[in-house]
């Protein structure tokens, strides 16, 4: 081969290299800017309307002030296509010149109902539901307002693939796509950015939230793997809510609810805007006489109490001081919140803090606590801009007077068999159980996001977040107790994600997050996902996640080596070695580490004839390394509690060696948390929402679930317990405008299932129950008076065991029955629901 032929080929490569730096500048030669105004019917600005060039991968959205621009578009005439949440969408031709600036104005007419709302928890930026390369579902504020009863929570009974469960008049479990537990902490709850998570046990905050409903602006449930944008928390989904803008929603608004049990609330909200000044302020008293009822401990199992458990010695039924039978059931909570906004053009700068007590019960998977003045609050900063997203903020919750009941109960007894002398009074009793705790969080993120013209036009976003955690124990039940110092850890992670158009029908996703924790390992959550839009308002889309679940201070750090006589509880950070009295191992639980999901989904969304929503979506998750609830795993009694045959007895080791005793210094009932276990599971989520006529509208859910390929050792198949129904579904109506009249029904069914957690097992019967809600408007006074029936006609019931079948595995007998207030059992050990009534009459001016 001749040598001329390398000075040829480097020419031609130096060509190339001058023809792709050029391209740009020649393309944009040849191109024009297209800017421009969107408004409402009656000429209002509309901020975050979606504005396409249709055919291209150029898509934009409107600031505060309705305006967009739109650079580098090819010369010619293009189809340009406008939308915004509650307007029809608009389709309007422009014509580009080469190097010149063409103006529109735009105008958009209003819609009377949306099946494609605009959400951001997604992607972590705004986009439509049917663009969403998860399964998402928005609630509105009129959806919110709406809600029966007075707490956001109930708005929640019919979002596809979620499992709703009711433990009392104000109180419920959420959990998504299996794995349910008494102490479910695999969904991330978030309120404007900020981690909504007790520091000290790793739970949502929930009930404890400081924002009243009257502020809430919305609420975006994002079901399945979320790690990837947010991280440990997310392993099963995000629950996001927003909080009203002062400036969108001004003016006075009060609510005044009663209901049966003696159920009462107020709230009330104000906001208002002074030039570039924004402010609010809410707060709400809500309180009921909560359904009850009363448990006994036999062999460590808890089930209903019985009058012959008066007196005897085997079993503990469940007491308060003084002897009383049962526990305090009055439900209470007093919350509010502040904010003041400062508004820079597109940008705004809100400082908002608030704070909530709360009273009532709540459950374990080692028994009940008796809520006394548990207090959370929190103090944020947050920025944003059409780039930049910051947000910083301390968070803290703290136990007040709360206590272990089932300790209380099982010191009570032994307590009255001593001499008086010794006996201990009720207050030393309630000492002996409380587990106070402080838990304080401090974390800030930052985030920015942009569209890159040089890659394919394609969506970036990128951010950064810190996170502390500091907790007390008051150097009684966590490893405080050893150390005399409050506990931290820090938590930094870094994430990602890019939409790119690779074509104008279709976008391919790629996003992960790596999070460093100072006590295990750094974990990467990938993600990745193909949207394919045949047509404008429809998308099929094929994504995988990894996520991981990560062990919780409670998990790693619980340390209490005399909860009883006999029992010892301790976290796991080093790892527990199971051995027989003859000394040979029977089983080894390495340290905790964090669980992982793995998923795939194949879903489709579309919005059909501008009437019909669909969206179904089917997945495939694999789960491994398990992370138990607290479980037994040194049984010296020979009860089978730690996975071991019953009739035998096994000792529990430290990693030092030194085996678990009590504090007489005997082998322990010893109990911890550890990995177990694989599964996998499949399961199908739909919805639709028809709208019959503008007035009218008819939706329903259907989510199915199976589990397969069980890995676990035996004797610890409570570790992959899926404790959610094989099938539920939830059918409603619902009607506006009806002269002044509002209102609809829902009926929500869930197949029976088998519930194991803890203490905490049997059969949870299957039920259906029938919700309506009414309301009429009265203008003159700028109020309206709603009316909500929770169950007011269900059939559903419970079952009864024999004592010996401590797996409650056998049910001997069904109570089940239909009808009007008829109750029924939605978590073990906890009270049967019946109907819940609301009459609320609200006040709101602009």
């Amino acid at each position: 081969m001749s040598s001329s032929g390398t000075p040829r080929l480097a020419w031609r490569s130096i060509l190339l290299a001058l023809a792709l730096a050029l391209w740009p500048a020649v393309a944009h030669a040849q191109s024009g800017t297209l800017r421009g105004t969107v408004a409402g019917r009656d000429g209002e600005a509309l901020a975050g309307a979606r504005v396409t060039v249709v055919g291209t991968r150029l898509v934009t959205s409107t600031s505060p002030q309705g305006a967009f621009t739109l650079r580098g578009v090819p010369s010619g005439t293009h189809q340009l296509r406008v939308s915004a949440a509650g307007f029809r969408d608009e389709t309007s031709e422009a014509s580009i010149r080469p190097g010149e600036e063409t103006l529109v104005a735009i105008q958009l007419e209003d819609k009377p109902y949306e099946l494609d709302a605009v959400v951001i928890s997604a992607s972590r930026q705004s986009e439509r539901v049917t663009e969403a390369p998860a399964t998402i579902t928005r609630i509105g504020t009129d959806q919110l307002d709406a809600a029966v009863g007075n707490t956001f929570a109930g708005a929640l009974k019919e979002v596809k693939g979620l499992d709703f469960v009711q433990v009392g008049m104000t109180s419920v479990g959420i959990n998504a796509r299996g794995f349910n537990s008494s102490f479910n902490n695999r969904m991330l709850m978030v309120e404007d950015g900020r981690i909504m998570v007790l520091p000290e046990n790793g739970l949502p905050v929930g009930q404890f939230t400081a924002t009243p409903k009257v502020d809430l602006g919305g609420i975006e449930v994002l079901v399945g793997p979320g790690a990837a944008l947010y991280g440990a928390d997310a392993s099963s989904g995000v629950i996001s809510m927003e909080t009203k803008d002062p400036r969108a929603f001004p003016g006075l608004t009060m609510e005044v609810t009663g209901g049966n049990r003696n159920y009462r609330d107020v709230q009330a909200r104000y906001a208002g805007v002074l030039g570039d000044w924004g402010y609010k302020v809410s707060g709400e008293y809500q309180e009921a006489d909560d359904w009850s009822n009363r448990l006994t401990l036999v062999s460590g199992i808890a089930r209903a109490w019985r009058p012959t458990d008066v007196g005897s010695a085997t079993v503990a039924p469940e007491v308060s001081p003084g002897g009383v039978n049962g526990l305090n059931w009055d439900a209470s909570v007093a919350r509010g919140t502040a904010a003041v906004v400062r508004y820079f053009g597109n940008s705004r700068l809100e400082l908002s803090g608030g704070g909530s007590v709360t009273d009532g019960v709540g459950q374990t998977s080692v028994g009940r606590n008796q809520l006394e003045g548990w207090r959370y609050n929190f103090g944020q900063l947050r920025f944003s801009s059409p780039r930049w997203y910051a947000n910083v903020y301390r968070a803290q919750s703290q136990s007040g007077e709360s206590w272990a009941t089932n300790r209380y109960s099982q010191a009570y007894y032994p307590n009255l068999a001593r001499p008086d002398a010794t006996r201990m009074t009720d207050e030393q009793l309630v000492a002996a159980s409380d587990w106070p705790s402080d838990g304080r969080m401090y974390a800030g993120e930052v985030q920015y996001n942009s569209r890159v013209p040089m890659l394919l036009n394609s969506a970036v976003v990128l951010g950064t977040s810190y996170r502390r955690d500091v907790v007390s124990s008051d150097r009684q039940w966590l490893t405080d107790r050893l150390t005399g110092e409050d506990i931290s850890i820090n938590q930094y992670a870094g994430f990602g994600q890019v939409t790119t158009p690779v074509m104008p029908w279709m976008d391919v996703v790629l996003a992960g997050r790596y999070d460093i924790h100072e006590n295990y390992d750094a974990q990467f959550s990938p993600k990745a996902g193909v949207v394919v839009r045949p047509v404008p308002g429809q998308n099929f889309r094929v994504t995988y996640n990894r996520a991981f679940k990560s062990p919780t201070i409670l998990q790693t750090n619980f340390h209490i080596p005399d909860w009883n006589a006999i029992t010892v509880i301790y976290g796991n950070t080093r790892g527990f070695t199971v051995k027989r009295p003859d000394g040979t191992v029977f089983r080894e639980y390495a340290p905790l580490q964090p669980e992982e999901n793995t998923t795939w989904e194949f879903g489709y969304k579309g919005v059909l004839g501008d009437r019909l929503f669909v969206d179904v979506a089917h997945y495939r998750s694999a789960y491994e390394n398990f992370m138990s609830p607290l479980a037994v795993i040194g049984d010296p009694l020979n009860a089978g509690l730690g996975g071991q045959p019953a009739g035998t007895s096994v000792w529990a080791y430290d990693a030092d060696g030194n085996r678990l005793n009590t504090a007489a210094g005997g082998p322990a009932l010893a109990l911890t948390y550890y990995n177990l276990g694989a599964a996998r599971i499949q399961g199908t989520d739909a919805g639709i929402n028809f709208v019959v006529t503008p007035k009218i509208n008819v939706r329903g859910t259907l989510s199915l679930i199976e589990i397969s390929d069980v890995e676990v050792d035996a004797g610890r198949e409570e570790s992959t317990a899926l404790n959610s129904p094989e099938m539920k579904w939830t059918l409603g109506g619902s009607f506006q405008d009806f002269g002044r009249l509002t209102g609809g029904l829902t009926v929500r069914h869930v197949d029976e299932y088998y519930f194991r957690s803890g203490v905490n097992r049997g059969f949870i019967s299957g039920f259906t129950t029938l919700d309506a809600n009414l309301g009429y408007r009265i203008d003159r006074f700028n109020t309206t008076v709603n009316l909500g029936v929770s169950n007011l006609f269900g059939c559903g019931g419970n079952f009864e065991y024999d004592d010996k079948d401590l797996l409650r595995a056998t049910p001997t007998n069904e109570n089940r029955g239909c009808g009007f207030g008829q109750k029924h059992t939605e978590m073990i050990n906890m009270p049967e629901i019946g109907t819940m009534v609301f009459l609320g009459i609200r006040y709101q001016t602009r």
